[in-house]
């Protein structure tokens, strides 16, 4: 589950359990990007990112900190990260990347993006009753390899798009960084330790 986490929140904490416990994976994984291709850059930096995002799994086991994209530095291209990955765990191993409905909408214009399946499944993160227009690119790879079942998900390494409806809590980072700005509370929208992280450093002012 990669993402800028500029800062990560309550939001990104809710959907990374709730998937782990719907589809029973081993581990999930955070992966903060160095410098986002289809976002602004982050108002902090990469480390300070990364050890939030450190401090906002500490209590959960099942989720895990990926930092290779900010190792890496320049800009954080999926694919990369997916072949990396690969390499490591092996050609039987089920990796999944989760995105937001959004993210997916703009699949087309990723790098490299028609080679994501050959290394990987696609679950597609959307809230209910949510059903947007897709390029015809991007309906012609749902209808060639959607899986209607969590089980057909797993059941092979990669190549499988899974879209899964869930609730999401209205928490944005924009929204924490823009009550920062105006000196108002952030309580509540993110872990303690984050909360105390931005407070110790400033951040967002």
């Amino acid at each position: 589950m990669g993402g800028t986490f500029d800062p990560i929140h309550n939001g990104h904490l809710r959907i990374a359990v709730d998937i782990v416990d719907r589809f029973h994976f081993t581990e999930l994984r955070l992966v903060p990007c160095f410098i986002p291709v289809h976002k602004s850059h982050p108002s902090i930096t990469a480390k300070q990112r990364l050890e939030m995002v450190s401090l906002a799994v500490k209590q959960h086991p099942d989720l895990l900190v990926d930092d290779r994209e900010i190792k890496r530095t320049g800009r954080s291209y999926s694919i990369d990260t997916l072949i990396e990955l690969r390499q490591e765990l092996g050609p039987d191993a089920c990796i999944t990347m989760v995105m937001g409905m959004d993210s997916f909408i703009s699949l087309p214009s990723w790098h490299k993006w028609q080679s994501i399946l050959n290394y990987a499944h696609i679950l597609v993160v959307s809230r209910p009753g949510w059903h947007p227009e897709f390029t015809l690119d991007l309906q012609d790879l749902i209808e060639k390899s959607r899986a209607k079942t969590a089980a057909e998900l797993q059941s092979a390494p990669a190549g499988k798009i899974h879209m899964e409806a869930l609730t999401e809590l209205g928490i944005s980072s924009s929204m924490i960084r823009t009550l920062c700005e105006q000196n108002k509370s952030i309580a509540y929208l993110l872990p303690e330790s984050v909360h105390a992280y931005i407070d110790q450093h400033t951040l967002y002012q």
